[in-house]
């Protein structure tokens, strides 16, 4: 099975604490991609608003590091930047590493930073966390003592400028984290594809970081997709139990809502405490068996897995400068 996975938290951590990418004991690692037989790894630098006084500085750096642990793996994964480098990869087996960006405050409200992130491979960027930036809204906020919900506000004036940039540049926006308004006003305004990177369905469980079926609808009419996310309390209220059964369920609503083209994996490893019975992402080969049971023949694993992003990112990224 080849593996693509839309979003991991990894290179952050490696830098935070000081491992390194080939062999680790973190949920990803060469060793285990290549044992899994990964086609692509979309490498998020998450960067966390409440650590740093410097979001885009803090961002370089993360990258720095990214490029440092792509030339030191270089015998076994390459950077891309679009569509047909994946394609040279495959033909040269290699797997293939994609930059992404978790936090749009990283560009401090300046299109210039967010095309200088573009010129350093950056081919997503995943518009707001868990905090309000100047791009928009997020879907849950983080106060000094709790959690606020957000649902009547999206994007700014300045984001709706970055959603028309990122199409220019050819950049997957990604709305996971984002307010339930900010995925509207995205919807509305790109004339490309989108992704919710790592969200799961809120019908199979209510979790305002899920989507709920219009949402889904509404991806499938833009030609997006949603990448299914791990985090155990994203899947279910049952997280002492094998969560695999329920993972399969999120594909499956997300497959009857929207169709097989409107679902892929997003894990979000290294950023969550996995479930039970996904530990790393050497185990994905459990999900597989999982869903063949479930009736799921190779060609809808196929797309689930890979060939839907491939699609994505050849209709975001068809240019590699």
């Amino acid at each position: 099975m080849r593996i693509i996975d839309m979003h991991c938290d990894t290179i952050t951590k490696l830098y935070d604490n000081q491992k390194e990418l080939f062999d680790n004991d973190c949920h990803i690692s060469i060793k285990k991609m290549l044992d899994a037989d990964y086609m692509l790894q979309c490498f998020a630098v998450f960067v966390n608003l409440k650590e740093t006084e410097s979001p885009y500085q803090t961002c370089l750096n993360y990258i720095a590091h990214f490029k440092k642990e792509m030339e030191n793996n270089k015998e076994y994964i390459k950077q891309v930047y679009c569509y047909d480098d994946v394609i040279k990869n495959i033909e040269d087996n290699m797997m293939s590493a994609l930059l992404t960006v978790e936090e749009g405050a990283t560009i401090e409200g300046d299109i210039k930073k967010l095309k200088h992130f573009y010129d350093s491979g950056v081919r997503m960027l995943t518009l707001t966390w868990n905090f309000e930036n100047e791009i928009g809204y997020p879907n849950i906020m983080s106060k000094p003592e709790n959690w606020k919900e957000v649902t009547d506000k999206g994007l700014t004036d300045f984001g709706k400028e970055v959603i028309k940039e990122m199409n220019r540049l050819g950049m997957i926006i990604d709305v996971s984290h984002g307010s339930d308004k900010l995925f509207y006003d995205v919807i509305e305004l790109s004339r490309k594809p989108i992704v919710a990177s790592h969200s799961n369905s809120r019908e199979v469980h209510y979790c305002p970081r899920n989507l709920t079926d219009d949402m889904i609808l509404k991806l499938k009419e833009n030609g997006g997709i949603v990448g299914i996310n791990y985090c155990m309390d994203f899947i279910s209220k049952e997280t002492d139990i094998n969560q695999i059964p329920m993972i399969v369920e999120h594909i499956k609503k997300i497959v009857k809502v929207g169709g097989i083209e409107t679902v892929a994996l997003g894990s979000d490893f290294d950023g969550i405490k996995t479930p039970n019975g996904l530990s790393d992402c050497s185990k994905i080969n459990l999900l597989t068996d999982a869903l063949r049971k479930e009736g799921f023949s190779k060609e809808d694993i196929d797309q689930i897995y890979y060939k839907n992003f491939l699609r994505i990112f050849n209709e975001n990224c068809k240019n590699c400068k």
